[in-house]
């Protein structure tokens, strides 16, 4: 991605997801490389997501100089205006950011899954199939 677009898309991380305690905006997390490999795995996604790039940056060309204010309005504007572009942003953007372990441990996440070593089940019950096998079969044997 070209450094300019990479700025950009930096300025446009930062309003989205701004700083929250010790955890820096998403801009200045340094997820540009992965956000662009994530894009470039499939070709219409890395399309449409340089599409909207490019589109952002036609209609907002003094976004990074802009206040945060202006920012903010330029990036609502956008989503009412164009919303299958900003989804693309947002979307990958959030893939890349809700993954990294820094996002993990600010939320406290520890990003494991929760089987098998993970949350206890309940013991299955097997009253829950009770009705279901008193039905009749609604369907034809072939």
């Amino acid at each position: 991605m070209a450094s300019q677009h990479s700025r950009l898309l930096e300025a446009i991380m930062d309003r989205m997801i701004p700083a929250v305690g010790d955890l820096p905006s998403a801009g200045q997390m340094g997820l540009i490389d992965e956000i662009v490999e994530l894009a470039a795995k499939q070709k219409r996604f890395e399309d449409l997501f340089h599409s909207a790039i490019t589109a952002f940056e036609s209609k907002n060309p003094d976004f990074l100089t802009s206040s945060e204010s202006v920012q903010d309005e330029n990036l609502k504007t956008f989503e009412l205006n164009t919303p299958e572009h900003f989804n693309t942003i947002r979307t990958i953007v959030y893939i890349v950011y809700y993954k990294d372990s820094r996002v993990h441990k600010r939320i406290g996440w520890d990003g494991q899954p929760p089987q098998p070593q993970g949350y206890e089940m309940d013991p299955w019950d097997e009253s829950v199939l009770e009705n279901a096998r008193k039905r009749e079969p609604f369907w034809r044997k072939v």
